[in-house]
């Protein structure tokens, strides 16, 4: 049996913001509206990525919705079209959320391309984005002040075909440009780039490379990583943090801002896609938290909230339409509360690591006279070959704290208030447990 020892004296910084998601709550075209459930679950960043996909349904976010004629003035108020992406974004700062604003465009499935090839000028680029951050933080063109701190160039440009159609070379020169321009004009944000589908992209070494003798602006370095594991995960915090410590960024964010469960990109991703609005997918999302937060990653952001992101979105069901009411009502499901469970670490703030071993993973946290652990049972990949996965117990060691409540998500329970008996737990597989203490 394992047994946990909780020390409220070692505390190793703060739990880290890595509970993020995709996209903002309300979406599919205002059909939906999930605020309260990202003010519950405190959800600290939304990446407007995929905004009302696809396209962003010409209206929402990227720049040939935002700036539709590339050919146009662009320092006319005239030639922008800010009111749809107003309203999305300040939905998201109603609910408590920061957007993390993605300058570019979506991902492009289609056989013919539209907005993924190179600006036809780097710099004219730089200063549209340059003008929609004054819009968005500076009250430019009868705007707001949303305080928005993240600004990331582009997506995935080592997606040749998908996501850019130009060279590394023309990809390299393009962020260089743009970015010095937006930071010259805004010193105060934080410009970087470029969610690359891996830290081990090649393209993410040349860039990285190329900037550290350029001395091009790069306050974050983002990328992606889909999982079927958290070692998987752990690999990638780590090589993420390599690279940069190699070309001299050591002291910038390492933000992993497109997350989900996947084993294979091949026929038999539907399982993958099967699995994610299940207990199983929410167990292996608090152990991956849990790796980040022992890791060197600074924020991170499931892929997706979008609840028409019917693939990716495992939080969120749409429910029947009812007849009454603006919105179309949602179900939510249980990967969710992995995220509303972290949040209860993430709002007592200082960490304490548990020193885990397979299949256990968890991460707890103190502030005054209450402490909380949050520990998952994952069984990875053993889902598709054991039916129930095995069950594990620990033993809880907290002097002088007594347990004030428990709340257990597996395959029967969804969060829920649970009895154990004492200090000694056992969970099933794939299942993880909140526990509350008090002094």
């Amino acid at each position: 049996m394992t047994t946990i020892r909780l020390d409220p004296g070692n505390i190793k910084g703060k739990i880290k913001p890595l509970h993020g998601v995709g996209s903002g709550p309300v979406n599919g075209n205002f059909s939906f509206d999930t605020r309260e459930a990202y003010r519950d679950a405190g959800i600290p960043f939304a990446r407007t990525h995929d905004t009302e996909y696809p396209f962003g349904s010409g209206e929402f976010v990227d720049i040939h919705c935002v700036f539709p004629n590339f050919d146009a003035d662009p320092d006319d108020p005239k030639n922008y079209n800010f009111e749809l992406t107003d309203y999305y974004l300040l939905a998201i700062l109603d609910a408590g959320t920061e957007p993390f604003y993605r300058l570019g465009t979506s991902i492009e499935h289609q056989p013919f391309k539209r907005y993924i090839h190179p600006p036809k000028d780097f710099a004219k680029w730089g200063k549209i984005c340059s003008h929609i951050i004054s819009h968005m933080n500076d009250g430019w063109a009868n705007g707001h002040h949303m305080g928005i701190r993240y600004w990331e160039i582009w997506n995935e440009p080592d997606l040749k075909g998908k996501c850019w159609t130009g060279t590394d070379e023309q990809f390299i020169a393009f962020y260089e440009a743009a970015a010095s321009v937006i930071k010259a004009d805004h010193p105060e944000i934080k410009i970087g780039g470029t969610a690359f589908t891996s830290p081990n992209a090649p393209l993410a070494e040349k860039f990285l490379a190329h900037l550290k003798e350029s001395g091009a602006p790069l306050d974050f370095f983002s990328w992606h990583g889909y999982i079927h594991c958290p070692e998987q995960a752990k690999e990638l915090d780590e090589k993420a943090r390599t690279l940069l410590d190699k070309y001299g960024f050591s002291g910038i964010e390492s933000i992993y801002d497109e997350w989900n469960y996947v084993v294979f990109w091949d026929d038999t991703i539907q399982k993958s896609i099967d699995l994610h609005k299940t207990a199983f997918c929410a167990t292996m999302m608090t152990s991956v938290m849990s790796v980040l937060q022992a890791g060197r990653t600074d924020i991170a952001m499931y892929y997706d909230a979008q609840i028409t992101m019917t693939y990716w979105n495992g939080l969120f069901t749409e429910m029947p339409m009812q007849t009454h009411g603006d919105f179309i009502p949602v179900k939510i499901e249980k990967p969710y509360y992995a995220l509303m469970a972290w949040n209860e670490l993430y709002k007592l703030g200082n960490f304490i690591p548990l020193g885990l071993e397979k299949p256990f993973y968890g991460a707890a946290a103190v502030k005054d006279d209450t402490l909380a652990v949050l520990i998952s049972n994952y069984r990875d990949d053993d889902c598709f070959a054991q039916n129930p996965p095995p069950s594990a117990d620990f033993l809880i060691e907290a002097p002088a704290f007594v347990c004030a409540s428990a709340r257990l998500l597996d395959e029967e329970h969804t969060f829920e208030e649970m009895s154990f008996d004492g200090e000694h737990i056992t969970i099933p597989g794939n299942s993880f447990v909140l526990l509350t203490y008090q002094l």
